[in-house]
């Protein structure tokens, strides 16, 4: 069974990368005729893998029939994207926020997604899209050691009463493990800050999760928050 989900996984991306291909050469295509080039490689016009649906956004929007329902199901990206380099090749890739609406219904569900760019074949490609639940209120996002860190508020659940607005504030971390984007354990993701910091001749202290020894630029680029002269993860 597992190795069926990992088989049908690989598919899906595959098949992702292939039309996030067919669009940029669509792109290309317009040019050609004179007109204004599409947003280069934005996230915006990227395709994405939302539970087991391809959703392909147009300016950061699709609209879609929710198979078990045969109603219209809006998704489209939540707030900015943030650029920064998620697989170590040197260019800016994307990380944002999803968020799903199906017609007549109230609810909304928001999901944490990345779109990796290869600027030498002019291609986006977006990853699956992992759930954060629904009706959080999304406060930040990051990119943190070449991992996408979301900060955000979600309900207080008390036995069977639910809050009606999110205040429990909640962060977590988000990397591209081989083709899937899955949530970063705290360990793995010490591990990055402390690599970031030895790495660059900084002395990593591992109960504060600082680093000393580098420079606020180098702070920054890492992700991390520079103060008196200490990088704070």
């Amino acid at each position: 069974m597992k190795k069926n989900i990992v088989v049908i996984a690989i598919i899906l991306i595959a098949a992702i990368a292939g039309l996030a291909m067919m669009m940029n050469r669509k792109n290309g295509e317009g040019n050609k005729n004179g007109e204004e080039p599409a947003s280069k490689l934005s996230p915006l016009n990227a395709a994405y893998l939302v539970e087991t649906d391809m959703i392909t956004l147009e300016n950061g929007k699709a609209e879609s029939i929710n198979p078990y329902g045969a109603q219209k199901m809006t998704t489209e990206v939540d707030g900015q994207p943030v650029s920064g380099d998620l697989n170590s090749d040197g260019q800016n890739d994307w990380a944002l926020v999803l968020k799903q609406q199906t017609e007549n219904d109230p609810a909304i569900y928001y999901y944490a997604a990345i779109a990796l760019v290869d600027e030498g074949k002019s291609l986006i490609v977006g990853s699956n899209a992992v759930p954060l639940g629904e009706g959080v209120k999304i406060e930040d996002i990051a990119i943190v050691n070449q991992a996408m860190r979301i900060n955000y508020l979600e309900r207080k659940i008390d036995g069977d009463a639910v809050e009606e607005e999110p205040t429990v504030p909640v962060s977590k971390s988000y990397i591209l493990d081989g083709a899937m984007l899955k949530e970063l354990t705290q360990k793995r993701a010490n591990a990055q800050a402390e690599a970031a910091c030895t790495d660059n001749r900084g002395e990593w202290n591992m109960e504060n999760q600082e680093c000393s020894g580098i420079s606020q630029e180098l702070c920054d680029r890492f992700g991390g928050k520079f103060e008196n002269e200490l990088c704070k993860f």
